[in-house]
């Protein structure tokens, strides 16, 4: 004998929800009640995310450590990472292995103070700065109706505590636009995660998308005279630049001894009100992105052949560098290690090195060879290598 019993039906959602307890981890209750793949991927924030490029400091493809920074704009160690420096001492930048416990990254970016300056004079300054291509950002919207905002998050370990600053500066709109913010070192020599989040650009300045060109710049302030400090107001609200409100609240010094070192690491600029878990990329593909804008290309073996520049005569010869992508613009070239006799087979003279054409997945560097039968065999036994740069 066997009975059927018959229940209403129930609507599990409801039911999850009348207990008044998220059914599952963050955002739980909004990705039950969401009605589209798209609505919950845009909770999740699954996929690529990070505007920025090489936050967590695995790529230093000009080399892992540089001394005696004193000043100017430079890409020293790690890739897409500038130090800027006035009135700031001096320092080494390197490529470090000192990192939050537990949090996933293998690499920071070390800046060690080797002299001090513990004067705040006007114009001083020290920052880090990552530029940010336009096209990395349209999906913000920024300067439309349907504009997004962005939080920015990192690690920071620094010597010494106080006010810090987070900006964002963009030549990408018609007038140049800031925004900014505060944040604060609490305590000495100890890792510390900040977010701060931008809010969304209208359109009463119109921002160029698809563009090859900057579209933010991202300034990161550890010292700032008054000329940067002097503005007055709210800071987190879209204006056009002054140069007395770009660092206002800034009252950390940090190169006010050489004990006071500075560690980031896991830097995120991504859509959205709310800092998300760091994006981690494997080094190949952090590596490309890098080469978009810079790459170190060893020239001994790379090449075994050819071809004449100017027909029989044999005047120049071109040899072809494979590019593993295509770079942002044409490039700059530089040489390390390479000389007409040491690097290309004899003849000509060294100023054809500099000498190059730019193709979509090559480069062709003048050899000045007239050797009739050349064929681009590097003989150098050292390390020569071509630098191609089409930074920001």
């Amino acid at each position: 004998m066997s009975i059927r019993v018959s229940q209403p039906a129930i609507n599990l959602r409801e039911k999850l929800t009348e207990t008044g307890t998220p059914p599952i981890a963050a955002h739980g209750s909004e990705l039950m009640n969401s009605s589209s793949v798209g609505e919950s991927f845009d909770l999740v924030k699954a996929g690529r995310k990070n505007m920025l490029i090489n936050g967590d400091m695995q790529i230093a493809q000009r080399g892992t450590s540089k001394a005696n920074l004193t000043g100017s704009w430079e890409y020293s160690t790690v890739d897409r990472w500038l130090l800027a420096l006035n009135g700031a001492g001096t320092w080494t930048a390197s490529q470090d292995n000192d990192v939050p416990i537990g949090q996933g990254f293998t690499k920071s970016w070390k800046l060690n103070c080797t002299s001090a300056d513990a004067a705040v004079d006007s114009g001083d300054y020290f920052l880090l700065e990552q530029k940010i291509e336009a096209n990395r950002m349209a999906h913000l919207g920024w300067g439309t109706q349907g504009a997004k905002p962005a939080t920015l998050s990192f690690w920071v370990k620094s010597g010494v505590t106080g006010d810090c600053n987070g900006m964002l500066y963009c030549p990408g709109f018609n007038t140049l636009r800031i925004v900014n913010q505060n944040f604060t070192i609490h305590n000495a020599n100890e890792w510390e995660f900040k977010t701060m989040t931008f809010p969304a650009h209208g359109p009463e300045n119109s921002f160029t998308i698809n563009s090859v060109d900057a579209g933010a710049r991202l300034w990161i302030w550890f010292k700032a005279g008054s000329q940067w400090t002097a503005g007055q107001g709210s800071r987190n609200y879209w204006r056009n630049n002054a140069h007395n409100q770009q660092a206002a609240g800034t009252t950390i010094n940090i190169a006010s001894s050489t004990s006071n070192n500075l560690w980031i690491t896991g830097v995120q600029f991504e859509e959205g009100y709310n800092a998300t878990p760091f994006e981690f990329k494997t080094y190949d593909e952090q590596l490309k992105d890098c080469q978009r804008y810079y790459m170190k290309r060893q020239l001994l073996g790379l090449c075994t052949t050819g071809f004449s520049q100017s027909g029989g005569g044999y005047n120049t010869h071109l040899m072809n560098v494979p590019l593993p992508c295509k770079m942002r613009a044409i490039p700059t070239v530089t040489f390390d290690n390479a000389t007409q006799s040491a690097c290309f087979q004899p003849g000509g003279d060294t100023a054809n090195f500099q000498s190059f054409t730019n193709g979509l997945d090559f480069v062709s560097v003048s050899t000045g060879s007239t050797n009739s039968t050349w064929t681009t065999q590097v003989v150098s036994n050292g390390a020569p290598y071509v630098n191609l740069s089409a930074e920001l």
